[in-house]
């Protein structure tokens, strides 16, 4: 593990760096965000498709390693395949599937432990246009604890796969290991990565706040292609906001665990 400075400037120093890798190559980042976007939101949200929700989680450690691979790829200018870099991973298949079952058993944990609170959540979302101002300010007051116990129970998973899936599949760690270091890496420079998650959240944010004021502008000039447009921009955005998560996972990997 590298010894870098666990401060501020590291996590501002790792956005900036996100932003830079993303400027290398913003159409194969977009790509690969919608690559992601559709395999692990939209896929499982299908009905009658939710059964793939177990198996995308399974898949997620390969995605992240193949990812990250062509993070790399694209920093030090070498040109690889999809299929070179299958294969690549291919004798690390085994325990980056196992990685995934331990994601799939901390989902379903976690799903039993709020499934009374989804059942509120879902009660709300029906009933949300039925609500006066009065019903939907109780509403919110009801969701947001619920939302914040989420985001708790989640960030243990997190910690444990923001490091583990390119441990195992590029510095040859078993399973138990890369899950101690990826715990480990995420404590020991947690400034910088709560530094740099802050910023680009931001970031984003403002990104987000610029679109619907553009937005705005352009529905009082063609109200016609207003709402499409305002789509448009709000999934472009969130494109942006997952290639530059990736980025940033990239970045801390490399700099932290100084990958080949």
């Amino acid at each position: 593990m590298a010894i870098l400075q666990s401060r501020t400037r590291t996590g501002i120093s790792w956005v900036t760096e996100s932003i830079a890798l993303f400027r290398q190559a913003p159409r194969q980042w977009l790509s690969l965000a919608l690559v992601y976007l559709g395999l692990f939101v939209l896929l499982p949200s299908i009905p009658g498709l939710q059964l793939l929700a177990f198996v995308t989680i399974l898949i997620w450690p390969i995605f992240i390693a193949v990812a990250m691979r062509f993070y790399r790829n694209v920093e030090v200018k070498k040109t690889e395949n999809l299929q070179a870099i299958m294969q690549l991973i291919q004798p690390r298949m085994r325990l980056l599937t196992l990685l995934g079952l331990v994601h799939l058993l901390y989902f379903v944990l976690v799903s039993l432990l709020v499934s009374a609170d989804m059942q509120v959540l879902s009660g709300i979302l029906e009933r949300q246009q039925e609500m006066d101002e009065q019903e939907l300010a109780a509403a919110l007051q009801t969701m947001m604890p619920i939302f914040f116990k989420l985001v708790l129970l989640f960030i243990p998973l997190m910690i444990i796969s923001w490091f583990s899936p390119m441990l195992i599949a590029f510095n040859q760690y078993p399973l138990g290991k890369a899950i101690k270091s990826s715990i480990a890496g995420c404590l020991q420079y947690i400034i910088a990565l709560v530094a740099a998650w802050l910023l680009l959240s931001a970031a984003m944010m403002t990104l987000m706040m610029a679109a619907s004021v553009l937005a705005g502008f352009f529905a009082m000039v063609m109200p016609v292609i207003a709402q499409f447009l305002v789509s448009t921009i709000v999934f472009g955005c969130f494109l942006i906001g997952i290639a530059l998560t990736l980025a940033f996972q990239y970045v801390s990997y490399r700099d932290i665990f100084r990958a080949a």
